[in-house]
C-alpha cells in the first residue's frame, strides 16, 4: 500500500518542478500567480496519475498471464488517455486564460501629456 503513494508522491513532485520551470512565465500579480501554481499543480496531478496507471497495468500484467495481457493493456491505455488527458487540457485552459505578462520594451499606447 505505501508503493503506490510513493510513486504518486515522486511523479506528482517530478511533475510540479518540471513544469515550474518549463513553463513560460504569466503576468506579475495575484492572477497570474495563482494561474500559475494551478497549472503546476495540475501538471503534477497529471503526471502522478500517468505514474499511478502505469503502476496498475504492470501489477495486472503480474497478476493475470496468458491472452487477457491485451485487454489489460488496452483498457490501462484508455484509461490513460481520459483521465491525464482530462488534466492537461484543463491545465492548458487555465494557461490559455491567464494573463499575459507585460513587455517592458514596447512603447506606451498613450504618450505622456507635455
Amino acid at each position: 500500500m505505501l508503493v503506490p503513494v510513493l510513486i504518486f508522491a515522486a511523479a506528482f513532485s517530478i511533475g510540479i518542478v518540471a513544469s515550474s520551470r518549463w513553463i513560460p512565465d504569466l503576468a506579475a500579480g495575484p492572477v497570474g500567480g495563482l494561474a500559475f501554481f494551478v497549472v503546476c499543480g495540475l501538471i503534477g496531478a497529471a503526471t502522478g496519475v500517468l505514474a499511478m496507471h502505469i503502476y496498475m497495468i504492470v501489477e495486472e500484467l503480474e497478476q493475470l498471464g496468458g491472452h487477457e495481457q491485451r485487454g489489460i493493456v488496452a483498457n490501462g491505455i484508455r484509461n490513460i488517455m481520459f483521465d491525464v488527458g482530462s488534466l492537461t487540457a484543463l491545465a492548458s485552459i487555465v494557461y490559455l486564460l491567464a494573463p499575459e505578462p507585460l513587455d517592458v520594451d514596447d512603447e506606451p499606447l498613450v504618450e505622456p501629456a507635455t
